[in-house]
C-alpha cells in the first residue's frame, strides 16, 4: 500500500498528506482519525519531510517499528528510483546539443521557487522579533559570502533556537552566533571511503535541521555541495528541479547529489552507493525519531522550552533560504546585461508570480519549463 503511495505522491507534502489520510483513514481505517491527527503534530515539530514521517508512523501504528521500517522505506522507494534514473540522464546529457537550452530555462524556474518559498516564510512571521531574526539571518550569510566566509548554516540556525530558548522576553536576545567558531576535521582516508564519509556528515547534519519544508535543504547543503566541488551551482540548482519532479519530498536531492559525488570518484556502482549513503543520512533522523522516540517526543513536543526553541529556528529559516536563493541566482543566472539574462530573470519574475501570487503548483511550473525548454531546442532558438 505505501509503495502505491509513494508512486503517486506528487503535489507536495500537502497533498502527501492529504492522500495518506484519504486511503489509511478514511477507506481502510487503519489508523484512528484522531492517532493521525496528533502524529501529524508530532511530525510538525520533528526535524525532516513532515509526509514521509507521517507514512513511517503511520507504519509504527499498524505493525510497530517494524511496519515503520517498511512503510517508510516503501513510501520513499518509488520517489528515489526515480530520481536516480534522471540523475544518469543528467549526468549523460550534460554537454549534449540541447541541454544547455534546457539548463538556461529550468535553472531560473527552479531559483523562483526558492524564492517563493522564502517569502510565503517570511509572510507568516507574525512578530517583530521573528522578521528581525529572519532578516539578521540573511544579511549575515549574505555578507558571508561576498567576504568569501562559510558561515555554518546548521549551527546558526541551532543558536537562533538557542537565542528564543533563553529570552526572558517577547524580544529574543540577539546571541553573536557568527563570532562562534566552527571547525571540522576529518582524517586521512582512502579517497572513496572519504567521500561516503563526507556524504553521510553533510547529509545527517541537513536531516537533523529540516524544519519547515523540504526547501530548507537549500542552504543547509549549498556551500558544502559546491566548496566539496560535487556540483557547480547550477547543477545544483537542477538537482532540486529533480527532487520536486520526482513522486516523493524535495529532499531526495540528496540522492542526485550522492550519486554525482560518486561518479566523478568512480563508476556507476559506486555512485549508486553514494546516492544510498546520501539519502539513507538524509532520512536517518526521520526514522530514529519516529521508530525509537515517538512516545518520548509526543510527551516533549508540549515543553514550552521545545516550543520557543523551534520558535527560533523557524523564524530564521525565512532569511537562510533567501540567503541561499540570492547566491544561487547570482552564480547560475546570466548577467542581466545581457539578452539571455534578461529572459532568464524574466522567468523568475513570471514563475515567482505564477506560484506566490497565483498559487499554482510547482510540478507545473517545472512541467511548463521543460515543454518550453525542448522547444526552444527544436526550433533552435535561444533564450
Amino acid at each position: 500500500m505505501f509503495l502505491q503511495l509513494g508512486s503517486v505522491g506528487f503535489g507536495g507534502p500537502q497533498a502527501h498528506l492529504a492522500l495518506l489520510r484519504s486511503v489509511i483513514v478514511e477507506r481502510h481505517h487503519w489508523v484512528d482519525p484522531s492517532d493521525f491527527d496528533e502524529g501529524l503534530g508530532l511530525c510538525e515539530v520533528l526535524p525532516g519531510p513532515s509526509s514521509s514521517q507521517m507514512a513511517i508512523l503511520l507504519g509504527w501504528f499498524c505493525k510497530g517499528p517494524l511496519g515503520g521500517l517498511l512503510s517508510g522505506v516503501c513510501f520513499l522507494l518509488p520517489g528515489l528510483v526515480v530520481v536516480l534514473v534522471l540523475s544518469e540522464l543528467w549526468r549523460r546529457g550534460q554537454g549534449l546539443p540541447g541541454t544547455t537550452q534546457l539548463a538556461l530555462v529550468m535553472q531560473p524556474l527552479v531559483a523562483a521557487l526558492i524564492w517563493s518559498f522564502a517569502l510565503t516564510g517570511l509572510q507568516r512571521l507574525e512578530q517583530a522579533w521573528q522578521r528581525w531574526s529572519s532578516a539578521l539571518i540573511f544579511g549575515v550569510i549574505t555578507a558571508g559570502s561576498l567576504l568569501g566566509i562559510a558561515v555554518p548554516i546548521a549551527l546558526a540556525l541551532v543558536l537562533c533556537g538557542v537565542a528564543r530558548l533563553l529570552a526572558r522576553s517577547h524580544q529574543a536576545m540577539l546571541v553573536p552566533w557568527w563570532s562562534v567558531p566552527f571547525s571540522a576535521a576529518m582524517p586521512l582516508l582512502e579517497p572513496r571511503i572519504q567521500l561516503l564519509l563526507d556524504l553521510s556528515g553533510v547529509f545527517l547534519k541537513a536531516g537533523l535541521l529540516v524544519f519547515g519544508g523540504g526547501f530548507v535543504i537549500i542552504p543547509l547543503l549549498e556551500n558544502q555541495v559546491l566548496a566539496q566541488g560535487w556540483l557547480s551551482s547550477g547543477g545544483f540548482l537542477d538537482g532540486v528541479a529533480i527532487g520536486q519532479l520526482s513522486p516523493g519530498p524535495v529532499v531526495l536531492t540528496s540522492a542526485f547529489v550522492g550519486y554525482q559525488a560518486g561518479w566523478s570518484s568512480g563508476s556507476a556502482p559506486f555512485a549508486l552507493l553514494a546516492a544510498l549513503v546520501a539519502t539513507a543520512a538524509m532520512f536517518a533522523p526521520s526514522f530514529g525519531f519516529i521508530l525509537l522516540g515517538a512516545p518520548v517526543l509526543q510527551t516533549l513536543r508540549q515543553q514550552s522550552g521545545v516550543q520557543r526553541f523551534l520558535e527560533g529556528v523557524r523564524a530564521a529559516i525565512p532569511g537562510a533560504v533567501g540567503a541561499a536563493a540570492l547566491a544561487l541566482s547570482a552564480e547560475s543566472l546570466r548577467s542581466v546585461s545581457t539578452r539571455t539574462g534578461q529572459g532568464q530573470w524574466l522567468l523568475v519574475l513570471i514563475a515567482i508570480t505564477l506560484q506566490h501570487q497565483l498559487g499554482v503548483k510547482a510540478e507545473w511550473i517545472l512541467m511548463g519549463g521543460l515543454v518550453l525548454g525542448i522547444a526552444a531546442t527544436a526550433l533552435g532558438s535561444t533564450l
